[in-house]
C-alpha cells in the first residue's frame, strides 16, 4: 500500500453535471463548509492523508478543501490519477483547478498510461484499499459513487456522507 492505510481517507462524489444544484447555488456554500469540517474531524483523529480521483465536481473540490486545510493543518493531498490526459477534455476552468491541484499535490499515483474501460472502478479501488475513511456526497445515484460507497462499505470503511445531513461525523 503507498499510504498508512490507518492515516488515510478517501472521496467520492458526483461530477458537477450530477449534483443536485448547480456549482453557483446556495448549497454550495454549504457544501463547501461540510467539506472543510469533514477534513478538520478527520484530522483530529489522526487522519493526514487524502486521496481525490480528481474528476469535476466533488473530487476537485475535496482537493481544494485539502489545499486550505493544509495551511493550518499537517494534511496532505493524493491525487489517484486513473489515466494519463485525464482532464484533456474538461471545460476550462475545470482544466485549470486539475491542473492547480495536481501540481500542488504531495503525492500523485497516475495508474495507467491509456483509458480503459474500468479504470475509474479501478482508481476508486485504489483509493478505497488504501484508506480507512470515505468522505463522500451520495444521495442514491447509480453510478462511480454508488460503487466506491459499496467497495467502502464492504471493506469496512467508516463513511461520512455529507449528502446526508442527519447523519454525525464521526
Amino acid at each position: 500500500m503507498p499510504t498508512d492505510r490507518a492515516a488515510t481517507c478517501c472521496f467520492s462524489g458526483y461530477r458537477v453535471e450530477k449534483m443536485p444544484f448547480p456549482a453557483n447555488d446556495s448549497r454550495m456554500e454549504a457544501l463547501t463548509a461540510a467539506l472543510d469540517c469533514a477534513i478538520q474531524d478527520a484530522a483530529a483523529l489522526g487522519y493526514t492523508g487524502f486521496f481525490t480521483g480528481m474528476s469535476t465536481g466533488f473530487d476537485l473540490w475535496a482537493a481544494e478543501a485539502v489545499l486550505r486545510a493544509r495551511n493550518t493543518l499537517p494534511v496532505q493531498l493524493f491525487c489517484a490519477i486513473p489515466f494519463d490526459r485525464q482532464a484533456d477534455r474538461y471545460p476550462a476552468e475545470w482544466k485549470r483547478r486539475f491542473n492547480h491541484c495536481l501540481l500542488a499535490a504531495d503525492r500523485v499515483f497516475a495508474l495507467s498510461r491509456d483509458y480503459y474501460t474500468g479504470c475509474y472502478a479501478a482508481r476508486n479501488r485504489f483509493m478505497v484499499d488504501a484508506s480507512s475513511l470515505l468522505i463522500c456526497y451520495f444521495d442514491g445515484k447509480p453510478g462511480g459513487t454508488a460503487q466506491t460507497v459499496r467497495m467502502a462499505e464492504q471493506s469496512g470503511l467508516r463513511i461520512v456522507n455529507l449528502a446526508d445531513g442527519q447523519l454525525q461525523f464521526f
